[in-house]
């Protein structure tokens, strides 16, 4: 075995400038890591598609109509929040972007709680999908969770919102990133 001028085995000497090289990176990354200021998570996914078709009859004595044909996607999203910060988090508004398989982008903003309400009066088969809403404009302290239901409503039919390739829930906060939630189809 050979000996290096100063005694130490090169061997030596290598593993201990890689041990104080990984030390020294290790001690950077450490003291400038910042873990995100909010986590989350859609907890579940439920949809309710409408399909209508109205024509104007022959009652007003002319040729009879083609039927127009309206198809609508309600979307309820139930959705947990936690803060990760030591400071306050303004929770401040939501919305949802839907990416269709032809690649464009339908958004929808979350139903206000004027129209969250609505949405189960005039569909009253959806009552029992019905949970605590999320919530707007609020502060969270450090450390608090918050889970709420979304609700969004989009233009489009059922074979369309079953062929997205993304659907993203955008939670807006005041002075801080904002917080995307995405649920890719056939990810779980």
């Amino acid at each position: 075995m050979a000996k290096s001028d100063s005694g130490i085995h090169p061997v030596f000497a290598t593993a201990a400038a890689i041990i104080l090289v990984a030390a020294i990176i290790g001690g950077y990354l450490w003291a400038t890591y910042k873990p995100p200021v909010h986590i989350g998570q859609i907890t579940s996914l439920s949809t309710y598609p409408i399909h209508r078709e109205l024509s104007t009859g022959s009652a007003l004595g002319g040729l009879e109509g083609q039927k127009d044909i309206y198809d609508e996607e309600i979307v309820l999203a139930n959705i947990r929040i936690q803060s990760n910060t030591r400071l306050p988090l303004f929770l401040h508004d939501m919305w949802a972007d839907v990416t269709l398989a032809d690649d464009t982008v339908e958004r929808s903003n979350a139903a206000s709680t004027n129209d969250y309400r609505a949405v189960f009066v005039a569909y009253p088969t959806l009552v029992p999908r019905q949970t605590t809403p999320m919530p707007r404009d609020i502060t969270m302290t450090p450390g608090q969770v918050v889970e709420g239901q979304l609700i969004f409503h989009y233009p489009i039919s059922a074979q369309q919102w079953d062929q997205r390739k993304d659907f993203k829930i955008y939670v807006q906060f005041i002075n801080q990133k904002d917080l995307v939630l995405d649920e890719k189809p056939g990810a779980k």
